[in-house]
């Protein structure tokens, strides 16, 4: 697969996103095709965890990464291990938009084993992409209202 990229503007500071998109176990109540997550230990030198997903878009299917992070602009992964994919490497960069607002950039690189059509692969990613945004959205959200109640 081509990398995928895309930039989006969040409500919430740095520090909010950042802590919003660490909220791992909380994936699977907002990001659509999610239905399981796992942190574990970390186990590659330099790693903060590893993090273990359960997916089921077309068929189920898991993948381990190993994240690292710099608190609070950047967190990066490369893959562990996976029952359907060769490799998955990604980042978020995050930066200051102003008035309480992050701009973040995902970037996606997946490759799967055996024979999965290009075509399908990009739809499938590009279609998540925007709901996954979404989903981050809310979760932010959601957090910055538990910390004011």
């Amino acid at each position: 697969m081509s990398e995928i990229s895309k930039e989006q503007v969040f409500n919430g500071k740095c520090t909010e996103v950042f802590s919003g998109i660490k909220k791992f176990e909380k994936y699977p109540d907002y990001l659509p095709g999610v239905t399981g997550i796992k942190v574990l230990p970390a186990k590659k030198s330099g790693s903060t965890c590893q993090v273990r997903y359960e997916l089921k878009l077309i068929k189920s299917f898991f993948y381990t990464l190993n994240m690292f992070e710099e608190a609070p602009n950047k967190i990066w992964w490369d893959m562990d291990d996976s029952n359907i994919m060769k490799y998955s490497n990604g980042s978020w960069d995050l930066s200051d938009a102003g008035k309480s607002k992050t701009k973040a950039v995902y970037k996606l690189d997946v490759g799967f084993s055996g024979f999965v059509p290009q075509k399908i692969v990009d739809q499938i990613a590009k279609a998540n992409l925007e709901l996954m945004m979404t989903g981050f959205q809310k979760l932010i959200d959601d957090l910055a209202k538990e910390k004011t109640t």
